[in-house]
């Protein structure tokens, strides 16, 4: 079945668009200081290399690479070793008192919130507890313009450690306030996420990794570990799937009813990891196997979130994951429990009767988070790093053999492919005395000069492909008198696909912008230029690896910073593609060659996901 339309399509605005990396602000703190009081910031003419680690963010656990967490751990350890020798503590203090720490908790917090006061002020840090509830943040103020505003109030650098219900915001605000600071000569800001929705918690994931190495006694050959409760709303666990990446093999055991279980993208990246993942519905269930974990995480139950169907089995949800005296004879020697804690008093899964016994491993690890936020804040402040290959040196993983791993480890925030080597436009020769075939399978009048776009949408449902005809009309401005249709193969009528013709169109008028365009909107299609009847260029197009700067792209993570229903005007969506190769063993039946991740929340979408048609195309219109 075919349907034409040789109607001048609808004007509609073309927004900026490009594909490949942003650039990002490079700067450095110069000593001579501008009129403004602030350190000047330049470009890379200045002679002394940046410190490793000052303004730096760790907004995801892979900010910092897996070399510079083992450093963090050991600089934790030195630390903590010193306290207990009663030794002079004065080579971990950052000594300044203008570099200033602000805590923003939009969330409740005891444990996170107050290690985090308290190791800036070992520092000798001022520090300052924002009140949200307070602030302008009640007048719908953004967050990107409230903390403009705070990088001012300090002649020193700015750390903002922050926790929100919003995901990806210190994501988004490395990238805005970079900028920002350097544009007006203020010092670098830093920023650490302190949880973020049902994302990350990458400085609980520091401590908790610590105290497993403390456990462990230091060995980083492997790891087996137990995950259990809600492994769903669970940000402390979802860092895991990288901040377990330290070891060589890694064990990982799920335990948790399917209503809790770990989201299935994080199963996925673990398997693309390498690790060893198996699940369990219950603890029960668990120990009727041999092989059992020493060292086992527990989470709280957050079934507030959850719907009033989940909310009736609550009861039976938590008896799967809770502690039972009868099955402390099934544990093998030397376990250990942890937690991030807090427990929930009515209802906690590691029982109040477990405090005094050997399994409790969870007061200590509270206590480790002082040690490494004290390191994490001494690195972003400048402090620590000049011993870094001292420590890091050559780091020993599964075989023993030494490794060195300077680079930054791979999250969706990485190049999954490299813009530099891959042309996701191609050029290709056409075949001789090739025609348009298409028009005229349409029952019209083959193109003679002009441009012919096909294959598109191919195997989507017919609304969608016409809502593609139409918005590729609309963002490349093709509104001229063409035809376009869709087209269904007799032989395979699921391989429908759309095409659109436009005659006397100049493809010379076009740079190398449109038709990246045109493959952000359309991988799989051809384009192809006629001049006397016949194909004198064509073009194919293929996946790129990034699209941004869409108005009609939107993350569907209701709880991400760049989704409009957050208030925050300011971000733009921006996607990555995810890499090519499945996971082994994954059960995901989508193949990641097509996927494509937020890049502050890092929810995986498919291509089709990611396009708000319905926003633009009415279907009646056709």
């Amino acid at each position: 079945s075919i349907k034409i339309q040789l109607s001048a399509a609808a004007p509609f605005p073309s927004p900026t668009f490009c594909v490949g990396r942003i650039p990002s602000p490079v700067g450095r703190e110069s000593p001579m200081a501008a009129s403004n009081g602030y350190p000047v910031t330049t470009k890379a003419s200045q002679s002394s290399p940046p410190h490793r680690f000052k303004g730096r963010t760790v907004a995801i656990v892979n900010d910092l690479a897996i070399e510079e967490q083992w450093y963090l751990y050991q600089k934790a350890r030195q630390l903590r070793e010193a306290v207990a020798a009663g030794k002079d503590l004065t080579p971990f203090r950052l000594r300044n008192p203008e570099a200033a720490v602000y805590t923003i908790f939009m969330e409740d917090s005891t444990r996170t919130k107050e290690s985090f006061r308290n190791a800036a002020e070992f520092h000798g840090m001022k520090v300052n507890v924002f009140d949200a509830k307070t602030s302008s943040f009640q007048k719908n103020e953004t967050i990107t313009d409230t903390i403009k505003m705070l990088c001012g109030y300090s002649i020193g650098q700015s750390t903002f450690v922050i926790r929100s219900k919003i995901e990806g915001v210190c994501t988004w605000l490395d990238e805005a306030i970079t900028q920002y600071c350097s544009t007006r000569g203020f010092p670098r800001a830093s920023f650490v996420n302190a949880g973020d929705g049902r994302h990350e918690h990458p400085s609980q994931e520091m401590l908790d990794e610590f105290s497993f190495l403390e456990q462990k006694g230091w060995d980083r050959s492997s790891i087996h570990l137990a995950l259990l409760g809600d492994l769903f709303h669970g940000r402390t666990v979802h860092s895991k799937v990288d901040g377990l990446k330290l070891y060589g093999r890694v064990d990982v055991d799920l335990i948790a009813p399917s209503e809790l279980a770990l989201p299935q993208h994080y199963e996925d990246r673990m398997l693309a990891a390498g690790f060893n993942v198996r699940k369990f519905a219950s603890i029960a269930e668990y120990l009727e196997q041999p092989k059992v974990a020493s060292i086992w995480y527990f989470t709280r139950l957050q079934l507030e979130r959850m719907g009033d169907k989940v909310l009736d089995k609550s009861a039976q949800l938590r008896q799967a994951v809770t502690m039972q005296r009868e099955f402390i004879d099934k544990l093998p020697k030397d376990t250990k429990f942890f937690h991030p804690l807090p427990r929930d008093a009515r209802h906690p899964t590691l029982p109040f009767w477990l405090d005094n016994t050997e399994l409790n491993g969870w007061d200590r690890q509270s206590q480790n988070g002082y040690f490494t936020r004290i390191v994490m804040l001494g690195m972003l402040g400048g402090l620590f790093g000049d011993d870094f290959e001292e420590l890091t040196g050559d780091i020993k993983i599964a075989g023993g053999s030494p490794t060195r791993l300077v680079q930054r480890q791979q999250s969706v925030q990485d190049e999954s492919v490299d813009p530099s080597k891959f042309d996701f436009v191609q050029e290709v020769t056409p075949e001789d005395g090739a025609r348009d075939n298409r028009s005229a399978e349409a029952g019209l009048m083959p193109i003679q000069k002009g441009i012919v776009i096909e294959g598109l949408a191919e195997g989507q449902s017919v609304e969608q492909i016409w809502a593609l005809m139409h918005m590729v009309r609309g963002i490349l401005g093709l509104h001229g008198v063409g035809g376009q249709g869709v087209l269904r193969p007799q032989d395979k009528p699921e391989h429908a696909s759309g095409f659109i013709s436009v005659p006397d169109f100049d493809l010379s008028t076009w740079g190398r912008q449109p038709l990246k365009k045109l493959a952000a909107m359309a991988p799989g299609s051809t384009l192809k230029e006629f001049a006397d009847g016949q194909v004198r260029k064509e073009f194919r197009f293929l996946l790129p690896p990034r699209i941004y700067n869409f108005r009609e792209i939107s993350c569907k993570n209701e709880a991400c910073v760049s989704h409009p229903g957050n208030g925050q005007r300011e971000v733009e969506t921006y996607f990555i593609r995810l890499p090519a190769s499945a996971p082994s063993g994954s059960p995901s039946k989508e193949s990641s060659s097509t996927r494509f991740a937020c890049k502050y929340c890092e929810t995986p979408h498919n291509f089709w996901e990611i396009w708000d048609y319905k926003k633009y195309y009415n279907p009646r219109d056709y």
